[in-house]
C-alpha cells in the first residue's frame, strides 16, 4: 500500500504509518534545536492511503493525454522568448501529449518516477534535463524521496554521516555546525565559511542527488486518483520547454542543511535550497490541479535558533532564471511562508521581457508572502482566493518587484480580523500594480489604494501590458471565485482512464508458427488477448527481455481486447515472448510464451543434372517443400560459377537452372546453396563426371 501525504484532511489528521521499519530521526538536528525544547524530525513523514479509484459516476479523464487550452494564460502564447538568451519558438503547452506507446510510465516509486524521466532504469539528472523525447508518466500514490532504490528509507542523518568535516575526522552534523556559527558566540555576525560550512555545503549535495529531480522538456507528469503526490522531493522544471504537472500533492520539500545567513534581513535569517515544484529557464509550462503544502513541518512546528525560524522550506512553486510563458491554475498553495516567487534576483537584468505568468483560480490558504512576488514579468492574477483562518503569518500577499507590470483582476481575499487591507500589497522597488475587481471579505476595496495610503513609495494604479492582448482569459465575477475555487482548486480532479476503472488484467500469448504451412520458419504474428476484464490503454512486446513493440489501443472493458505483433526475418532459436499491458490505474504482464524456429534457413535442396554433351551441361536445383530462399549460389569444385535472386512463395517449390560449359574431363563437385534473410543451406554434393 502506498502512502499520501497527510495535509489532505482539512484538519490535518493522520492515519497511523505503515512502514515496516520505525522511524528515525536525526540526532545532530535534535541537539541543534535543543535549546528551543522542541524535536525537529529531519525528514519528510509519509502516512498511509489506500489507491481508490474516483467515485462510481465521476467523469474519469485520463490527465496524460490532455493538453494546456487555447487562450489559458501565458502558457498557451505562441511565440518567442529567451529564457536565460536562449531562443526558444513557443507553440503552446501539450506536455507529453505526443509521446509514443513506449513512452508512457506508470510510476509507484521515487526510483520508478527518476527512471522514467531520465528516459533508462539508473538515469542521471543530465539525462533527465536534457530530454527531448515525449512522455506521459502517470503517478500512483505517493512517492517518497527519502526512499531509495531498495526501499530503505533515509533521514538527514543518513546524508550528514557521508561527509567528514575537514581537518576534524568526524562526521558532519547541524548541531557542531548551529553551535559554531552562533552569532552570539564567538564566530559573530560575519558569513559562515571554513571547513563547517565546506561539510554542510557538501552534505547537501548528497542531499541533492536523492530528494532533487529534473523533469525535461515535452513531458506531462499527472497522478491518478485522489492521493497521488510525492513527499520529501525537490521537482525541477530546469532548461526546459512544455512541461505539464498536473492532479499531484507535493508536500514538504525539506531541506537538511539550511544556510544561516547573518546579512539577510535585520536579524539573519535561515534559508533553504528546494521549492515544492520549480521552474528554472523553461518556457510553456502548465501547473494544474496541485496541491502544495509542507506536510509533517508547517511552519508552526519550526523551532526559533538564533532568534530565527530553523526554516527548511524555500518556495512552494518559484518561477526564477528567465523562465517564461507559465500558467498556474487550480493549485492549492496551503500554509507556508515564501510561497511562489516570480524572479531570481534584481540584478538579473537578462530576464527582462521574461517571467510572463498567469495565476487563476488558485486557493492560497494561510500563505505568509509571495502569492505572488514579481521580479520584472508581466503577471496576471485574476480569480484567485486568498483565505486567512489566521494572521499570525500573513505579510502581504502580490509584491511588486523591480521592473514588474502585475495585473490583478476579480480576486477573492478573506482577511483575519484586524488585518488591514493595505497589507494585501507589498512594494518591493517596483512601480506599478493594476488591481480592478477585489473583495475583501465580501466588499469591494481598491487594495493599491489602499497601501498607497500609508506607503513611502506609491505604486501606480497601471500595468504596461493588458492580458486579452495575448491569450483570451474568462475571467468570473468576483462573487463566483471563492466558492468555485474551494470546490475544485487542489489534486482533486478524477483522473485515470475513461476505458477502465482499475489496472488491466493479463493478458495471454498465442502464435501462428507452424500454422498453414507446417513450417517453424522465422515469420510469425504474437497475439496478446484479454479474454475479459478490464482493458488497457498501451502494449508493449518483449522478445527475450528486449523492447520490440509498442501500441495505443483503444479500450472496451469489460470487452475483449486484442494487439498482435508480426515477428519476420528470425534465424533458427527460441524466442520468448511476454506482453506488458498498461493504463493509468496501473500494470500487468502476461505469462512468457515460447517459440522455437527450426525452419527459418531454406530447406534443403536437390541438385541433379543433366547428360554431359561436349563439356556441357545443365544443373537443376530444387527446393520441393520448405522454407524458400531469396538468393541462389552454384559452386563448382568449390568456385562460385552462377549468383541468381528469387522470389520467395513459402512453401511452395523452388525450381533455378544453370548450364555449365567449357567442363574439363574429369570428375567435378556441384553444390548448389540456397540462402534468406535466416540463414543458408547448401545441397548434398552431385558428383559430375566429363570424359576426355
Amino acid at each position: 500500500m502506498r502512502a499520501v501525504p497527510p495535509s489532505l484532511s482539512p484538519a490535518r489528521t493522520r492515519p497511523a504509518p505503515t512502514h515496516a521499519r520505525p522511524r528515525r530521526r536525526a540526532a545532530g538536528a535534535v541537539a541543534a534545536v535543543a535549546a528551543a525544547g522542541l524535536l525537529l524530525p529531519l525528514a519528510p513523514a509519509v502516512a498511509a492511503a489506500s489507491t481508490a479509484a474516483p467515485a462510481p459516476g465521476a467523469p474519469v479523464r485520463d490527465l496524460g493525454r490532455e493538453v494546456l487550452p487555447a487562450g489559458d494564460g501565458w502558457a498557451s502564447w505562441s511565440g518567442t522568448t529567451r529564457p536565460d538568451g536562449r531562443v526558444v519558438e513557443a507553440t503552446g503547452t501539450t506536455g507529453g501529449a505526443a509521446a509514443s506507446a513506449a513512452e508512457v510510465y506508470v510510476v509507484d516509486t521515487w526510483t520508478e518516477l527518476r527512471d522514467a524521466l531520465a528516459g533508462r532504469p539508473g538515469g542521471s539528472q543530465t539525462d533527465a534535463r536534457r530530454s527531448t523525447t515525449p512522455r506521459i508518466v502517470y503517478v500512483r500514490g505517493t512517492l517518497d524521496a527519502f526512499e531509495t532504490t531498495d526501499g530503505t528509507r533515509l533521514t538527514c542523518d543518513d546524508f550528514a554521516a557521508q561527509v567528514t568535516v575537514a581537518g576534524t575526522g568526524a562526521p558532519f552534523s547541524m548541531a557542531d555546525y548551529v553551535a559554531h556559527f552562533d552569532p552570539a558566540g564567538p564566530w559573530g555576525r560575519e558569513d559562515p565559511s571554513g571547513p563547517l560550512e565546506d561539510a554542510r555545503v557538501a552534505a547537501a549535495a548528497v542531499q541533492a542527488r536523492q530528494t532533487q529531480q529534473h523533469v525535461g522538456s515535452n513531458v506531462t507528469v499527472v497522478g491518478v486518483g485522489d492521493d497521488a503526490g510525492v513527499v520529501g522531493a525537490n521537482l525541477r522544471v530546469r532548461d526546459a520547454a512544455n512541461v505539464i504537472v498536473r492532479n499531484l500533492t507535493l508536500s514538504d520539500a525539506y531541506d537538511c542543511f539550511p544556510q544561516w545567513d547573518p546579512g539577510d534581513g535585520e536579524t539573519g535569517n535561515w534559508n533553504s535550497a528546494y521549492d515544492n515544484l520549480s521552474v528554472w529557464t523553461s518556457t510553456s509550462v502548465w501547473a494544474d490541479h496541485l496541491t502544495l503544502d509542507d506536510g509533517d513541518h508547517p511552519p508552526a512546528s519550526l523551532p526559533t535558533v538564533y532568534g530565527r525560524p530553523f526554516e527548511v522550506h524555500d518556495g512552494l512553486l518559484d518561477v526564477t532564471h528567465g523562465s517564461d510563458l507559465v500558467t498556474v491554475s487550480w493549485t492549492h498553495f496551503d500554509d507556508h511562508d515564501k510561497t511562489s516567487i516570480v524572479g531570481s534576483s534584481d540584478s538579473r537584468l537578462q530576464d527582462r521581457g521574461q517571467h510572463r505568468v498567469t495565476y487563476h483560480h488558485n486557493r492560497w490558504t494561510d500563505v505568509g508572502q509571495r502569492a505572488p512576488r514579481v521580479r520584472f514579468g508581466d503577471v496576471h492574477v485574476y480569480n484567485n482566493l486568498y483565505e486567512q483562518t489566521r494572521p499570525g503569518l500573513f505579510s502581504y500577499y502580490w509584491g511588486a518587484g523591480i521592473e514588474s507590470s502585475i495585473v490583478a483582476e476579480n480576486n477573492a481575499v478573506e482577511l483575519a480580523d484586524g488585518v488591514d487591507a493595505a497589507r494585501v500589497v507589498a512594494e518591493w522597488k517596483g512601480t506599478q500594480l493594476l488591481e480592478t475587481g477585489t473583495l475583501v471579505n465580501g466588499a469591494p476595496v481598491d487594495v493599491v489604494a489602499a497601501f498607497n495610503a500609508t506607503a513611502a513609495l506609491p505604486l501606480a494604479d497601471t500595468a504596461r501590458w493588458t492580458p486579452a492582448d495575448h491569450y483570451d482569459p474568462v475571467v468570473q465575477p468576483t462573487g463566483e471565485v471563492a466558492a468555485a475555487v474551494r470546490a475544485g482548486a487542489g489534486a482533486t480532479l478524477p483522473s485515470g482512464t475513461p476505458v477502465a476503472a482499475a489496472a488491466p488484467d493479463a493478458p495471454r500469448l498465442s502464435h501462428d508458427n507452424a500454422h498453414g504451412t507446417g513450417l517453424h520458419d522465422g515469420d510469425y504474428t504474437v497475439t496478446s488477448t484479454l479474454y475479459w476484464g478490464q482493458n488497457a490503454t498501451v502494449v508493449r512486446f518483449y522478445e527475450n527481455d528486449v523492447l520490440v513493440d509498442a501500441q495505443w489501443l483503444d479500450g472496451r472493458s469489460p470487452r475483449r481486447q486484442t494487439a498482435t505483433l508480426d515477428v519476420t526475418g528470425r534465424a533458427n532459436g527460441t524466442y520468448t515472448y511476454v506482453a506488458e499491458v498498461l493504463n493509468p490505474w496501473g500494470t500487468a504482464r502476461s505469462a512468457p510464451l515460447t517459440v522455437t524456429v527450426r525452419d527459418a534457413a531454406p530447406g534443403r535442396p536437390v541438385v541433379t543434372a543433366g547428360p554431359v554433351r561436349d563439356g556441357a551441361v545443365t544443373v537443376t536445383t530444387t527446393l520441393w517443400w520448405g522454407t524458400n530462399a531469396t538468393s541462389y549460389t552454384l559452386l563448382l569444385d568449390g568456385v562460385e560459377v552462377d549468383r541468381q535472386e528469387l522470389v520467395a512463395q513459402t512453401p511452395r517449390r523452388q525450381r533455378t537452372t544453370t548450364t555449365l560449359t567449357d567442363l574439363a574431363p574429369g570428375t567435378h563437385t556441384v553444390v548448389a546453396r540456397l540462402t534468406n534473410a535466416a540463414g543458408t543451406t547448401e545441397s548434398e554434393p552431385l558428383l559430375l563426371t566429363v570424359r576426355g
